[in-house]
């Protein structure tokens, strides 16, 4: 956890159906600079739907998004209309790391995480590698800035995919389900290095199911459940002491994650 400063996203009302299925139903979030909060709830809750809506994968079908005060699209007419100019500088400034690693696989390391610098942000080749190496060194991959995806183990591509993002020197950082698609030896060094991020002051919205990792990191915990926040708190109230009884049967299915003093 780190120090906290001034507003990073703010949400409002935010929804997001597919066809007549509603996914998100009014979501109010606040995330300041600095913080950690992460989003925990079932399949299907709309976590992952929440985090595509905050850098516009997905387009919300009502509610507004704010970034560093800035309202992201126009209103009219009572709906909120977006242009895909307007976008991409803020999908560039929102960094995202998926539960798949993505990695071109014709690429070293040091080439995945150039490209978003290079072709989004133009900038010259020369600070491009730089970049490359600084945030490669940073996630403990100084050493394999020349290898291939296929010669990495899986906690090392998503490593580079967590550099990747950071290259883009986001103001936000996106985590969706980062470990989910690793074996269990390698969760350890990617939860390390975001917990690292976390402590030198990176802003950060997480999915996650690792409540351990939740509870030492997390500034914040909002639990989702039918596409609403069903409870927010720090996380020694919210994983230790539940007030839904929802939450508390969620909590239940972790049998990994046990505190004397929890109460569920």
């Amino acid at each position: 956890m780190s120090e906290q400063g001034g507003e990073v996203l703010r949400i409002e009302g935010l929804r997001k159906a597919f066809g007549a299925t509603e996914v998100l139903k009014g979501i109010d979030l606040s995330v300041a600079k600095g913080e950690a909060v992460v989003l925990l709830g079932a399949s299907g809750s709309g976590k992952s739907t929440l985090l595509r809506c905050v850098n516009f994968l997905e387009i919300p079908s009502a509610g507004r998004v704010v970034i560093d005060g800035t309202a992201v699209g126009r209103e009219r007419d009572g709906a909120v209309l977006y242009r895909e100019a307007e976008l991409i500088p803020i999908r560039a400034h929102v960094g995202m790391v998926f539960q798949h690693f993505n990695l071109f696989p014709h690429m070293t390391a040091r080439e995945n995480v150039m490209e978003g610098p290079r072709t989004v942000l133009r900038l010259p080749r020369a600070e491009c590698r730089e970049r490359a190496g600084r945030y490669l060194a940073k996630v403990g991959l100084a050493d394999k800035m020349d290898a291939y995806p296929s010669h990495l183990s899986g906690g090392q591509q998503q490593r580079v995919a967590i550099a990747r993002a950071l290259a883009m020197e986001p103001r936000l950082m996106l985590f969706d389900e980062a470990t989910s698609a690793l074996d269990p030896e390698l969760v350890g060094e990617v939860l390390q290095t975001m917990k690292d991020l976390s402590d030198e002051g990176m802003t950060m919205l997480i999915v996650t199911h690792e409540l351990g990792f939740a509870y030492a990191v997390a500034d914040k915990v909002l639990f989702l459940h039918d596409g609403r926040i069903h409870e927010e708190g720090p996380p020694d109230e919210l994983l230790v002491r539940p007030r839904e009884a929802r939450t508390r049967e969620f909590l239940r299915g972790h049998a990994s994650f046990r505190l004397p003093e929890a109460e569920f």
